[in-house]
């Protein structure tokens, strides 16, 4: 038997040159490439000597409950010594430090709500100083360990380490974060965003050791994860659905190729690279233009550090599974200003199913240049080869969830063909970000990313029993694909922040534009391709590979212009955003000849406010607007379809106990999908007439109890339903694998002293219901928990892992999709052990 070569696409021609060029020019058009202001410097202390740790703000010294409490925070960056002093002074804290120390340093902005604490650490992000607490009670600054060995010498008087109970200031900070930029592009608490937004950290993939994002959110509110079992579990595909909708992936705040546009050929970065995932349920269009209404999920990836990281880790485990996987970051010069990363890792393994590998080969090289006080450069690259791209294919109801005479067939079944099954992708992205503040008034920054997706996909799938299970034998048919994906992605942004009276602001201007090229090749053959006895399969029969019977062509451009204001009265806050957006795109068939054009422009809109408890209790309301192209659709009478829209209202509260690191979300939310496509079922062509509904409660719990203990929780109700459709049997339906609740609680609880210090256990239980196979609702897949498991230790320079997924190996269906012949087993057991040492 002999199978055609499967050649990639030619290199993409002047479409993909023009796209460049353009993105090219608003880079070179960017205010950020002006001329930059000089250093401010620091105000000198009067009396201080150079180098020693003395002269400190002497004040009355606060109670720790004055300590603790949580103040409401807008200062900008400016010079480091003027900012502490502010902070320490409006709290009555004893801080300590040199004019040496602050001299020339500048402070990060504080917006937002903190304890004094956590104001002060906030301030002395990226300066290569840290807050110490001494004997006294009093506070000092010294040289971080990145910077010391080239810090001139300073002198310090006995002290003891804090270990704050307070919030972590960010994304990356522990197991509970409590603030983020991805529901607003400003570095805001998650208590004052109006929107539910949920944040898994690096803490937390690391101690579920997730080998994909799809895995990294099992725990998160209203998501599904793995609504194709192992099919996306196990890498083939990887599909996020929050609220009923399936999401698009941004990353480092840019849009990814998603699925809304490819097949099989859609990013998929892994979670080794990433700082933190962050969901924001609902509407998202105002700050992202095109988007999924179910909401935003932005990956933000590992960048240098202001401390020297040196790892180098192995994994083993289920399925033959060998993984190295390495972490380095320094600095280039003696002063710190130039930094770099370099991340990667390189995993073969079998799978659950027999003739399936999953391998991957990762790299990101990152590099940071604080160039003055007020501008920093940092450059950030990537590139993924996965040669297997793991398991994707489907097996009937009968056999599966319902047994036949005979039983039901193996999970470990391939119904594929091991001699022609191939799936590889490559993906590779080279970015920018920079940042410039101009005063204390305004800052300016540019990202910019260009990424590259080619996704090589052969195989051959099931289809259904030759006349039915009792013959225990499968049809199946055979698909070859080809995608080829380019974008250039640039976001510019102002962003100022000023007072009006008694009210504070926080506004972003921004503009962005997308050009993306999509190339599609494909062909089936549902004729020649031989049937597959589930008890006795043969596989190497002899068939025709599939004729080319698709090769599309297709180019999208979308120019945004986007204004958004946060607003602080008191207690309360308000956020008020709009935006314009215009998208064109050109699908070309290059078989039949011909090409569709699409134009459209939209405008949306958010706004929300919040009310801030001094208890902690935050009740907010908001309304938010999206909207999605459907390029390359045709309707029945020829025209091209408008955008999907979606049009959202939520209500809530949100909870950040006070002096504690621990958040809790409620939300109700109510959401509409308007202009979906639906099949006629005479004439089998599109009409723009469908409409989907969605309305729950989603509650989701970050508790850090102790120092020791910390719990993870989520539920999910959720009604959706096809509210407008074509057809009369899928009207006021549920869509297809979509369960009405799901559950989740994961605890971790470590020791940090005694004999046993560094020791640590966790256990997590994930709960799925049932959902409906088909459109008309006829028949369903029950629900399923399973429980996850794991231990680990913490020894100097030394991590010892041992996880379990799924850990008392329960055998379900996920879900059917669309038929009974459709249905996905999820993933069993995986048991990973990992070692790292670190230095």
């Amino acid at each position: 038997m002999t199978f055609p070569p499967n050649p990639g696409l030619p290199s993409p021609p002047a479409q993909r040159r023009r796209a460049l060029m353009l993105a090219t020019q608003l880079a070179l058009a960017s205010p950020l490439l002006l001329a930059t202001a000089g250093q401010a410097q620091a105000e000198a202390q009067a009396g201080a000597e150079p180098g020693l740790r003395v002269q400190p703000i002497k004040l009355a010294q606060a109670s720790p409950a004055d300590v603790n409490a949580l103040r409401d925070y807008a200062i900008p960056a400016g010079p480091l010594g003027p900012v502490l002093g502010r902070i320490a002074g409006d709290a009555g804290l004893n801080l300590g430090y040199g004019p040496a120390q602050v001299d020339g340093r500048m402070a990060a902005p504080v917006q937002g709500r903190y304890s004094a604490e956590e104001a002060l650490r906030t301030a002395l992000r990226g300066t290569g100083l840290r807050l110490q607490r001494s004997a006294d009670g009093g506070y000092t600054l010294v040289v971080a360990p990145s910077t010391a060995a080239g810090a001139g010498s300073v002198t310090q008087l006995p002290s003891v380490e804090v270990t704050a109970d307070g919030a972590t200031l960010g994304p990356a900070a522990g197991l509970v974060a409590l603030r983020s930029s991805a529901g607003t592009k400003t570095d805001t608490a998650l208590i004052e965003t109006p929107q539910a937004v949920s944040v898994v950290t690096r803490a937390q993939m690391k101690a579920q050791a997730v080998q994909n994002v799809p895995q990294a959110m099992r725990y998160t509110s209203g998501t599904l994860t793995a609504q194709r079992g192992f099919s996306e579990d196990g890498g083939g595909l990887e599909e996020i659905y929050s609220r009923g909708f399936l999401v698009d992936q941004y990353l480092d705040g840019l849009r990814l190729p998603s699925r809304s546009l490819a097949s099989y050929g859609v990013s998929a970065v892994d979670p080794y690279g990433l700082e933190s995932i962050t969901l924001v349920h609902g509407p998202a269009s105002v700050l992202y233009g095109q988007a999924s209404p179910g909401g935003v999920l932005d990956l933000q990836s590992k960048r240098p550090t202001d401390e020297p990281l040196h790892e180098i880790g192995f994994q083993t485990g289920s399925h033959g599974l060998a993984q190295t996987q390495f972490d380095f970051s320094d600095a280039l010069d003696e002063a710190g200003n130039v930094r770099y990363r370099i991340t990667g890792l390189g995993r073969t393994a079998d799978t659950q199913v027999d003739h399936v590998q999953d391998k991957r080969v990762f790299i990101a090289p990152s590099f940071s240049w604080q160039m003055s006080p007020d501008t920093k450069f940092t450059l950030l690259t990537g590139y993924q080869y996965d040669p297997d791209g793991g398991y994707y294919n489907t097996l009937p109801y009968v056999g599966t969830q319902q047994s036949a005479s005979w039983g039901k067939i193996p999970t470990d079944f391939d119904p594929g063909e091991p001699g022609f099954d191939h799936h590889s992708r490559k993906q590779y992205w080279v970015g920018y970000e920079l940042e410039h503040r101009v005063n204390d008034t305004w800052s300016l920054s540019q990202h910019a990313r260009y990424t590259g997706v080619s996704n090589d996909l052969r195989g051959v799938f099931a289809n259904g029993w030759v006349g039915d299970a009792e013959d225990h034998t499968l049809n199946r048919y055979a698909l070859k694909m080809y995608e080829q994906t380019a974008t250039a992605t640039i976001d510019n942004q102002a962003k100022a922040t000023f007072d009006t009276g008694a009210v504070h602001h926080r506004a972003v201007l921004g503009l962005d534009y997308q050009a993306t090229r999509f190339d599609q090749r494909y062909g089936y053959n549902f004729s020649s391709v031989p049937s597959l006895d589930v008890l006795n399969p043969v596989y190497g029969q002899a068939f025709d590979a599939p004729a080319t019977t698709g090769d599309y062509h297709t180019n999208l451009h979308q120019l945004g212009l986007y204004a958004q204001d946060q607003l602080a009265l008191g207690q309360w806050r308000f956020l008020l955003g709009g935006r314009q957006d215009w998208a064109r795109s050109a699908t070309r068939d290059l078989l039949a000849g011909g090409t569709e054009r699409q134009q459209d422009q939209k405008a949306t809109w958010r706004a929300g406010t919040t009310y801030l408890f001094d208890n902690g209790l935050a009740p907010y309301v908001s309304y938010s607007t999206s909207f999605q192209p459907q390029a390359g659709a045709v309707l029945a009478d020829g025209g091209m379809p408008k955008p999907t829209t979606g049009e959202q209202y939520e209500a809530g509260v949100k909870y950040q106990m006070p002096g504690h690191q621990s958040f809790v979300t409620l939300a109700a939310f109510n959401l509409r999908k308007t202009n979906i496509l639906t099949t006629d079922p005479v004439t089998q062509l599109n009409r723009e007439t469908g409409a989907i509904r969605s309305r729950g409660i989603e509650a989701e719990a970050h508790l850090t109890l102790t120092r020791e203990w910390t719990v993870l929780g989520s539920y999910t109700y959720m009604q959706v339903r096809n509210t407008r459709t074509d057809d009369p049997t899928e009207k006021n339906k549920r869509p297809i694998g979509t369960p009405s609740h799901t559950a989740s609680a994961w605890t971790d609880y470590t020791l940090h002293s005694g004999p046993l210090a560094g020791l640590g256990a966790n256990i997590g239980v994930r709960f799925v219901g049932s959902s409906f196979g088909d459109a008309a609702n006829t028949f369903s897949t029950p629900s399923y928990t399973v429980v996850d498991a794991g231990l680990h230790y913490t020894m100097p320079h030394w991590d010892f892992s041992l996880n379990a997924a799924n850990l008392f190996d329960r055998n379900y269906v996920a879900s059917c999709m669309y038929s009974m012949n459709a249905c996905n087993y999820g993933s069993r057991r995986l048991i990973l052990a990992g070692a790292t040492y670190s230095w």
